[in-house]
């Protein structure tokens, strides 16, 4: 996707332009301090009108580090594993030899 460089681009309307790039990477020595940053770049986040493109982008990317779209990495992993998850379907009644009574593997069948 080309863009002109005089188009408008959904990361001109980002609040967090301007503001220090440490805070949304995050770097603690510490799980208070990471926890604290975090929630920092979360609280500038939480008001951005363009939160929920920031997170697509950073999914559709897969970016690795940071505070995307008021996400961790943790949590952009688990979103990607989430929607790329085929539907569950229940898996089908195994019943092991002597796990279970006569009667019972009847109705399991």
């Amino acid at each position: 996707m080309n863009h002109d460089e005089n188009e408008e681009h959904w990361s001109d309307h980002a609040i967090c332009r301007g503001a220090d790039p440490d805070l949304f990477f995050p770097i603690g020595y510490s799980v208070p301090v990471l926890q604290a940053q975090e929630e920092a770049a979360k609280a500038i986040c939480a008001n951005c009108p363009v939160k929920a493109e920031c997170l697509a982008w950073a999914l559709r990317v897969g970016e690795p580090d940071g505070i995307w779209g008021g996400t961790t990495p943790e949590e952009r992993r688990y979103l990607r594993r989430t929607a790329d998850a085929p539907a569950r379907r229940p898996l089908p009644v195994i019943v092991v030899r002597g796990d279970a009574s006569e009667s019972e593997h009847a109705s399991a069948a």
